[in-house]
């Protein structure tokens, strides 16, 4: 599907310049990192940092579907209303309050052993979210922090 045509069949043949790492080299076929599934050379497990030389042969496998999803659970600040709503238009458990301050967010007594990762958009905050991945999507760049118990 990411392939061009030209290259959808059978073995693809690429110029290695011995400094683009394997993943370099698939996504400038067009074949986006995410959409991997696992990569192989010359029949050992390699990642998207490995160096392919001259000779070596790599199989891209493509991402098994459906991908089995952890289920996500958020609650989110008073300054990301807007996406609380998409995150729950797409099915996300996204718990969402307008009327606290990040203290409140951090104990939430009324959900007690709930376990959220918390986010935040405002810079100063003491609510954040627990991995860094996410924490670029929800806080919009800034550091990530702790999670919710």
């Amino acid at each position: 599907m990411f392939l061009a045509p030209r290259h959808r069949r059978g073995q693809v043949k690429v110029a290695c310049d011995g400094t683009s790492s394997l993943g370099h080299v698939v996504e400038s076929l067009g074949v986006p990192l995410p959409e991997v599934g696992g990569l192989i050379v010359n029949g050992r497990p390699a990642a998207p940092g490995y160096r392919p030389g001259g000779g070596d042969v790599a199989d891209v496998g493509a991402v098994r579907r459906p991908q089995r999803l952890v289920s996500a659970r958020f609650v989110l600040d008073v300054h990301l209303g807007t996406l609380a709503r998409r995150l729950r238009l797409a099915g996300v458990d996204a718990a969402y309050a307008n009327d606290r301050d990040d203290d409140a967010l951090i104990g939430r007594p009324d959900r007690a052993g709930e376990r959220r990762a918390a986010g935040a958009a405002n810079p100063g905050s003491r609510v954040a979210a627990p991995q860094e991945a996410v924490a670029r999507r929800l806080c919009a760049g800034h550091a990530p922090g702790r999670a919710v118990r």
